[in-house]
């Protein structure tokens, strides 16, 4: 039963994921055909993660109070009903209804989150959550590999509803799979206080909890800067090195083959050091990536280009070396009923904080370059660095 669980699990998710990550593609695409506009085209994303920063504490209350299974069950059928709002649209006129899809997906995709996290806990046991996490990363990193390439040749070959079909395919098996799982699952049937008491109780754990408070600090001290790459990377790859945007493509793949590097070693390493000293390696090798691209600009040259794509490689490592150990110290800080709300808390956050480090990146990097930015993302990883490793306190025990 407990293989059956947990295999059905891990193909669900990834199931699901990899439909997302087609539609989110494809979706910026069509819009783009619409309308013409890169601006519309833009706006397609903001719309999807938008919802994430409203919907999160509710999202986490929703997940807690009933059976995660049956509201991710819930969240995947709703979610792949709300795609039939994109038939039949042909034009500009429609963009509306490809934005409200959009909003309605992504703000059931943070109650799907939410609940995908938190079934996660049932399913797994405490000392299995670093090698879960480390090979759903590692997974997942791999399709960013195709999928780009999935999404829009698929949209060119066949359509915008061929992805849609694809879409609710996925939906549909990931559904019958999570019919499949059956966990002894842990939930409040009762409110106790307001509910927007119970709703913030997630913040309010993150806060009592030292070495949650710490992750919580150290990760927004490195999103507020690390936004930044979404435009400093395109300024990078035509400013610095004279290619063209497209080239920045190159440096994404780079970085998924550093991602899947650092998927597969996050659960050997947090065995062997922890959660927050893992996290804390994961800041350096940002902190070294950032360096070495910068240090290799030179226009025209092959040789750096190598070099930046090695700086990329580190970014991979890292990144999904803090996103996995910061994730699997949550799980193991976290009592059970409180999963759903302290995940969507730190969703909400995060995703606010790096929203608005884009926002500031594409204004920093427009009047002085890429150089400052890029060094700024450096420090704060330095910064985190030493607020995740100056001290290691134990793992604090977790009430169920």
């Amino acid at each position: 039963m407990r293989s059956r669980n947990a295999l059905s699990y891990l193909i669900a998710t990834l199931l699901s994921g990899f439909g997302d990550k087609v539609l989110s593609i494809a979706a910026g695409i069509w819009v783009r055909e619409l309308t013409g506009s890169n601006a519309a085209a833009g706006l397609t994303l903001f719309f999807y993660i938008a919802p994430t920063m409203v919907v999160g504490p509710l999202a986490g209350l929703i997940v807690d109070r009933f059976p995660r299974r049956w509201v991710l069950i819930t969240a995947n059928t709703v979610s792949a009903l709300s795609l039939l709002g994109l038939i039949g649209i042909h034009s500009a006129s429609g963009l509306w209804r490809v934005y409200l899809v959009m909003v309605i997906y992504g703000a059931l995709g943070t109650v799907g989150s939410a609940a995908d996290v938190g079934l996660r806990t049932s399913v797994f046991d405490p000392e299995q959550f670093g090698s879960v996490n480390g090979l759903l990363s590692t997974v997942s990193e791999g399709l960013r590999l195709i999928v780009p390439l999935i999404g829009a040749g698929l949209f060119v070959l066949a359509g915008a509803m061929a992805v849609v079909g694809v879409d609710m395919a996925t939906y549909a098996l990931a559904i019958g799979l999570l019919f499949l799982i059956h966990v002894q699952e842990h939930h409040e049937k009762a409110p106790t206080q307001h509910w927007r008491s119970e709703a913030l109780a997630g913040i309010r754990h993150i806060l009592a909890t030292p070495l949650l408070r710490r992750v919580t600090w150290a990760f927004t001290v490195l999103l507020g800067t690390v936004g930044f790459f979404e435009t400093a990377m395109f300024a990078v790859a035509t400013d610095g090195l004279r290619r063209s945007a497209a080239f920045v493509g190159v440096f994404v793949a780079f970085q998924g083959l550093g991602a899947i590097a650092g998927g597969i070693a996050s659960a050997p390493l947090m065995r062997r050091i922890g959660e927050l000293k893992t996290a804390a390696l994961g800041m350096i090798a940002i902190a070294l990536g950032s360096a070495v691209v910068v240090v290799a600009i030179q226009p025209h040259s092959l040789v750096a280009v190598v070099i930046v794509c090695v700086g990329t490689i580190l970014l991979g490592v890292g990144i999904t070396l803090l996103v996995v150990a910061v994730n699997t110290a949550i799980q193991r800080s976290t009592p059970r009923r409180l999963m759903g709300r302290v995940d969507a808390a730190f969703n909400a956050a995060f995703n606010g904080v790096q929203s608005i480090s884009i926002a500031i990146g594409a204004g920093l990097v427009a009047l002085v370059g890429f150089t400052i930015p890029i060094l700024l993302i450096a420090l704060s990883a330095v910064i985190g660095a030493v607020m995740l490793g100056y001290r290691t306190p134990d793992m604090e025990p977790v009430e169920e």
